[in-house]
């Protein structure tokens, strides 16, 4: 990829170091919350550019239902040159904030219910008609232990801000879901999450 393309890219780690996730989850914050028995997290998250479509409002540890199983995917990526591709647009809406909507990840596409997986909430700001859609990327790999194995789980992405009716710019909470494979509660030691901010709401980035 041409270096020029480069200065697309922000990339937010986020670190919960050897928790123990349990259902009910930890949140992400750039402080320290208690947000479960015996849980706290202390993550911070680290643009080193101006990703500008969106931030984490939190993540959490959650065992996937029927409707999170039955989320839309976050859109297709085809070529090796600039990723171009169809994203999934976000519904627009004039309230702010507008109501949450929920993604899984394009690849892996698929989510089995009863499994554990990371649920992980983008607060996305979603433009008026006239300043246009804009389309992101992101890829989200979660280190995790179950038993004595310690495994990489890695989620891929495509979205469109899409555009909304109001008058001024509203944001909408993004619920994505990721399976993590597994029925056992795992050990989250660390998610890791990059977003690129596309060139064209179809061609990325």
């Amino acid at each position: 990829m041409a270096p020029m393309k480069r200065k697309y890219r922000t990339v937010y780690i986020v670190t919960a170091a050897l928790m123990v996730a349990m259902i009910g989850g930890y949140a992400l914050a750039a402080t320290t919350l208690t947000a479960g028995p015996n849980q706290s997290s202390n993550v911070t998250t680290s643009p080193t550019s101006g990703f500008a479509q969106g931030t984490i409002s939190s993540e959490q540890l959650v065992v996937i239902t029927a409707a999170m199983a039955a989320t839309t995917v976050t859109g297709t990526q085809l070529g090796t040159v600039g990723l171009a591709g169809t994203p999934t647009a976000l519904a627009a809406c004039a309230a702010n904030p507008c109501a949450a909507q929920g993604f899984r990840p394009t690849n892996p596409a698929s989510e089995t219910q009863g499994n554990y997986g990371e649920q992980v909430v983008l607060s996305v700001t979603q433009p008026t008609t006239g300043s246009g859609a804009t389309a992101f990327d992101f890829s989200m790999t979660i280190s995790i232990t179950l038993g004595v194995v310690t495994s990489s789980v890695v989620f891929q992405g495509y979205l469109s801000t899409g555009t909304t009716t109001n008058a001024a710019s509203v944001t909408v909470p993004v619920f994505l879901f990721a399976d993590l494979g597994t029925n056992s509660a795992p050990i989250i030691n660390s998610i890791s999450v990059v977003f690129n901010t596309c060139a064209t709401a179809t061609s990325c980035p």
